[in-house]
């Protein structure tokens, strides 16, 4: 991968961002934990016996652990996007200069759009509302870093992208 591939691009707003990203999953992490507790509530009885079957025991081991996740349609299309999201340079480790790939970030959403178009007829209504949001503004940060890189490397080469015409001019 060539040099013109890779920027450099350090992002000011990217603390606001994790913070809203980990609240986000922190709030869709109870939200299944209630999902879970409620459907566990609501097992019937067994019909022989008169007694519930008992819940499944928690994994034993060091309560700092990370608990297993559940391989399903979400978590694959968080795992894409998040990759996507690195990528373009979102999402990376505190302290840590942000690196910019559109090229492995155009192969994460053509991946995704792949995706919509394999399973489409197959999903739940709430997975492909999912997708569809999910691939709409990971697009939209897409165009908007490409457009970003585009004013800097103008700005590189000593033009005002202000002083530019469009087509309508």
């Amino acid at each position: 991968m060539s040099d013109d591939d890779q920027k450099i691009f350090i992002d000011e707003d990217w603390k606001a961002r994790v913070q809203r990203e980990k609240e986000e999953a922190r709030k869709r992490l109870e939200a299944e934990a209630q999902a879970a507790a409620a459907a566990s509530a609501a097992v019937p009885e067994a019909a022989e016996g008169g007694e519930a079957p008992a819940p499944a025991e928690a994994p034993e081991g060091d309560p700092g652990e990370e608990e297993s996740y559940e391989a399903n349609f979400d978590a694959l299309l968080t795992m894409l996007a998040t990759q996507t999201m690195y990528a373009l340079g979102f999402v990376g480790q505190q302290g840590e200069q942000v690196m910019v790939n559109l090229d492995q970030a155009r192969f994460s959403l053509e991946l995704l759009l792949m995706l919509r178009g394999k399973t489409a007829g197959n999903l739940t209504p709430e997975e492909s509302a999912g997708l569809d949001e999910a691939l709409a503004e990971l697009q939209r940060l897409f165009v908007g870093r490409v457009r970003q890189m585009e004013m800097q490397a103008m700005q590189q080469a000593g033009i005002d992208p202000s002083t530019l015409r469009t087509q309508d001019e």
